[in-house]
């Protein structure tokens, strides 16, 4: 089939992701293109952001896809990821400590935690499992985020960005899609979907702390290497 024809939708779990979920399904039903919606969890997503996807799920149709990161050697080839599903998926961090035993604690100088946990189990997925070999793949990027998209690599990788090319949305159109949805992501904006991500800004990182989010996990993986996640070693 073409490639034209199959779409993987990198569903994060976002507010802006999911819209763009809901906007694809409806323009693609009763046509022949193929959506597969696949969602990597690194088992420290937030609570919140599992229940969203799964809330998502159900009233809307999407047939996610739940993968997460786990290397190992199947009949002579490497397939990275397991299957799992809303009930089954990790919540104490568990492919994110494979990733971490494997290779090291990502950082600002080795920032390769979004590749290793999220892309590549999606794509291997998408590759042995659907069997998909051609394909373009729809991420969740607005109109007033256009500056992150790296147009050369998206042409490279087949990457799409419906919500900043063909149906432009900002921030404030997000904002007053979901407040006329009777559900919603149980989240503020600042919190984010990876519970102590270390690509926060330390303003961010303080404001979760104070607000008495439990950071054991984050703390005991940099106490048996050599690395650390955060800015200035801190």
């Amino acid at each position: 089939m073409s490639i034209e024809k199959r779409i993987l939708v990198s569903f994060s779990g976002g507010r802006t992701s999911a819209y763009m979920g809901k906007y694809l399904k409806q323009k693609y039903e009763g046509t022949d293109v193929e959506l597969c919606f696949v969602f990597a969890n690194t088992g420290k997503e937030r609570e919140e952001t599992l229940d969203f996807i799964n809330e998502c799920d159900k009233r809307w149709g999407f047939e996610v896809n739940w993968v997460e990161y786990n290397p190992q050697e199947e009949y002579g080839k490497r397939n990275w990821f397991k299957i799992v599903d809303y009930e089954t998926a990790s919540r104490n961090g568990e492919p994110f400590e494979k990733f971490i035993d494997k290779e090291r604690i990502p950082n600002a100088a080795y920032p390769n935690c979004t590749g290793r946990l999220k892309s590549v189990p999606i794509h291997k997925f998408i590759k042995h499992i659907i069997g998909w070999d051609k394909y373009k793949t729809a991420i969740g990027i607005r109109f007033d985020e256009r500056n992150r998209i790296n147009w050369q690599s998206a042409k490279d990788n087949n990457y799409i960005y419906p919500l900043a090319t063909e149906h432009r949305v900002d921030v404030r159109f997000i904002r007053q899609f979901w407040n006329s949805q009777d559900f919603d992501l149980q989240l503020k904006d600042y919190e984010g979907n990876c519970d102590f991500c270390w690509k926060k800004s330390d303003r961010k990182l303080i404001t979760l702390i104070r607000d008495v989010l439990n950071i054991d996990w984050w703390i005991n993986q940099e106490l048996k290497e050599d690395y650390t996640f955060f800015r200035n070693g801190k």
